[in-house]
């Protein structure tokens, strides 16, 4: 795919996380999944894009059923895993993608819009970067680095 494409063309896919940090001015990096987070981003060209990421270090329920967990179990499996999805746009002239969340786990944050600013890193590399937004610390960005992933035949 030739880097001279738009945003929305290059976006187009399914990408892996590399990486999942929050920064807040003054203070080392967050990872709020803990390092080796995992998860996929994808960006359809129908305006659809669906995002999960997870720790590494889930720990499963004592039973193998979707209620099998201990209240302490279930609480643990939604703090340590992010998924949402919805509709974006891509701003081409200021490099930002902007979704607005159909689906969420966090159920206060459907209706909301995401913006990310977009940098590419040659064709296979992907970096998004939120706004400010406030944390107790002060102003704090997500950061996203994702990879794209090979299509695999089906």
């Amino acid at each position: 795919m030739a880097s001279s494409s738009s945003i929305a063309d290059r976006l187009v896919g399914t990408w892996t996380v590399v990486a999942f940090c929050l920064t807040i001015d003054g203070l080392p990096p967050i990872a709020p999944m803990g390092e080796g987070a995992q998860g996929y981003a994808s960006w359809g060209a129908d305006g659809w894009m669906s995002f999960l990421v997870e720790a590494a270090d889930r720990q499963p329920y004592d039973r193998p059923e979707p209620d099998g967990g201990t209240d302490a179990q279930t609480i643990a499996a939604a703090r340590s895993f992010l998924a949402y999805a919805g509709r974006y746009t891509v701003d081409e002239a200021n490099g930002q993608i902007r979704t607005t969340l159909r689906h969420c786990l966090i159920p206060n944050w459907v209706g909301d819009v995401h913006l990310r600013t977009v940098r590419f890193a040659g064709d296979d590399a992907l970096e998004l970067t939120s706004d400010p937004f406030p944390t107790p610390a002060g102003p704090g960005r997500f950061a996203l680095a994702f990879a794209r992933r090979p299509a695999t035949a089906i």
